[in-house]
């Protein structure tokens, strides 16, 4: 018997047509029972429908299947959650001057994009242009706006949205990528809203058309909010 689906609403689209990655993946990791320290897996299987009602099935482990229309769009799953390597953290002064809007000198492969999108409306979309921060790293500052959470703090899917396309950067050169699986655990503080937190990114390897990048979104100051891992597909623009 399946759980409560979900319905993608068409604002949080990442490439035309489709969900932004890290929502999508962040709604469905709120499907998955995973115990405090641990991280739950999201695998992208095809673009994910906007607007259409996603059916959900369990799976062994405490995993979810969800599909549309009889096709496996997404699947999660609880992991343990990933061991990155300890860096100094990059503070929110440094992630604000790393931003970089132009990075793509106008050929943006995705210019509506809920999560870095420069044609979308800060009012109702998140804008992080991750940039470099002065060594092998990206970063960018995000400030959750009030309709990015409730009581206060960032809400777990903005979370996921949030570190999205900054993972994405380490990975973007002259192709396109898109999510193919994001691995996140979120344990610490909350994230308030209204004040901002940085999310930095390294590349961690190169598989073929495949890029492993690490993520982590924390204070400033080294509190961290979530840590994970990214996989990023290159595809022709």
């Amino acid at each position: 018997m399946g759980t409560a689906g979900l319905v993608i609403d068409p604002r949080f689209n990442g490439p035309p047509g489709s969900g932004h990655g890290g929502y999508c993946a962040g709604r469905a990791a709120a499907l998955v029972d995973a115990p405090r320290g641990t991280a739950v897996e999201v695998t992208l299987r095809r673009p994910v429908p906007l607007a259409t009602a996603l059916e959900a099935e369990p799976r062994e482990g405490g995993g979810v299947a969800l599909s549309a229309g009889g096709e496996l769009v997404m699947t999660a799953r609880p992991v343990p959650a990933p061991a990155l390597e300890r860096r100094p953290a990059i503070g929110v002064a440094a992630a604000l001057a790393a931003a970089d809007p132009n990075r793509w000198g106008g050929e943006h492969p995705f210019p509506t994009c809920f999560g870095c999108g420069p044609d979308r409306d800060p009012a109702e979309a998140l804008r992080l242009f991750a940039g470099r921060a002065g060594d092998d790293r990206f970063a960018v500052a995000w400030t959750p706006a009030d309709w990015a959470g409730r009581d206060g703090v960032a809400a777990p899917e903005f979370v996921w949205a949030a570190v999205d396309c900054p993972s994405a950067s380490p990975a973007a050169g002259g192709d396109a990528v898109v999510l193919g699986r994001l691995t996140l655990a979120i344990g610490g503080p909350p994230v308030p809203l209204g004040r901002p937190a940085v999310v930095e990114s390294w590349s961690e390897a190169v598989d073929g058309r495949k890029h492993h990048t690490a993520v982590v979104l924390h204070d400033g100051a080294g509190a961290v909010h979530a840590h994970g891992r990214a996989v990023w597909i290159a595809v022709p623009r």
